[in-house]
């Protein structure tokens, strides 16, 4: 029988669920896994709705409850939403829904990087619809009232990550012209406010060259999850599903080129009568 941790949670076998609209949240599995890999993940893409960052933050928020529903009903134990615009748009609502935690990566990524600032300005590189949002600025402000946030929206690396156009000559330019635009602002952090840009570290990192620290929010809400769910196992042997919405040839090929070495075979869904059914993966 599952032991129950202090919170209440159950806090052994069953898995643990991480959301994106599409392959960003990818990194925040990577994270998790590498850091519990004893661990069994269920991984959930709305890649039909791609991108989320167009979108009103109301119709966020059903995409994603339509989502946790499903998460629901797999017995999760927690539910890690590893897309920025969902977390402004969804987690407060989910969070009231939900009998188990609901994570978002929005507050320890801005818990970080009120830290790791030295001068108090600090950016953030987003989608349309969180820079809109305001959600980083917010939660910045909570641990630390006088920074000032430079908020940035960069949705052309989200499309560019989420077709696996993470380390060309292109991909280069455009990280260079959104930090470009943020150095302009005397910054000395800066926030990968969106899931996707991760995937395009390596370019980020040799761009800032020792300019300004650079934040992971997926990487921080990882390392969050023991203080949410208390110790999880690190020895291996943990599983892993994968859902999506859209096509899972696709959804197969470019998380191939954006998690080198994994094989990773995707599990449609279709909504139907108001909840998402399985369609079992045909190769």
């Amino acid at each position: 029988m599952d032991a129950v941790n202090e919170k209440g949670w159950l806090a052994t076998s069953q898995p643990i669920a991480i959301f994106d609209s599409g392959e960003g949240g990818l990194t925040v599995l990577k994270r998790a896994w590498a850091l519990y890999p004893g661990e069994d993940f269920i991984y959930g893409a709305d890649s039909s709705h791609f991108p989320y960052g167009s979108r009103s933050l109301d119709n966020v928020r059903e995409l994603f409850l339509r989502f946790l529903d499903f998460f629901l009903d797999q017995h999760v134990k927690a539910v890690v939403i590893a897309c920025n615009t969902a977390t402004a748009a969804a987690l407060e609502e989910a969070q009231r829904r939900s009998p188990v935690p609901v994570i978002g990566v929005v507050d320890p990524g801005a818990h970080r990087a009120a830290r790791l600032s030295s001068s108090g300005r600090i950016a953030v590189l987003s989608t349309y619809a969180t820079y809109q949002s305001e959600v980083y600025r917010y939660a910045i402000a909570r641990y630390n009232e006088g920074a000032q946030v430079v908020q940035h929206p960069c949705p052309v690396l989200v499309t560019m990550a989420e077709s696996g156009d993470t380390d060309t000559e292109q991909a280069r330019l455009a990280v260079r012209e959104c930090l470009t635009t943020v150095f302009r602002e005397d910054v000395d952090t800066v926030v990968l406010g969106c899931t996707h840009f991760p995937h395009m570290e390596r370019i980020f990192y040799q761009e800032v060259a020792g300019r300004a620290e650079i934040v992971d929010p997926g990487y921080e809400t990882a390392k969050h999850l023991t203080a949410v769910l208390g110790p999880l196992k690190q020895q291996e042997g943990g599983t892993m599903r994968f859902y999506t919405t859209g096509q899972t040839e696709e959804f197969d090929r470019i998380s191939a080129v954006l998690w080198p070495g994994m094989t990773i075979r995707a599990t449609a869904l279709q909504w139907r009568n108001g909840h998402y059914v399985e369609e079992k993966y045909e190769s």
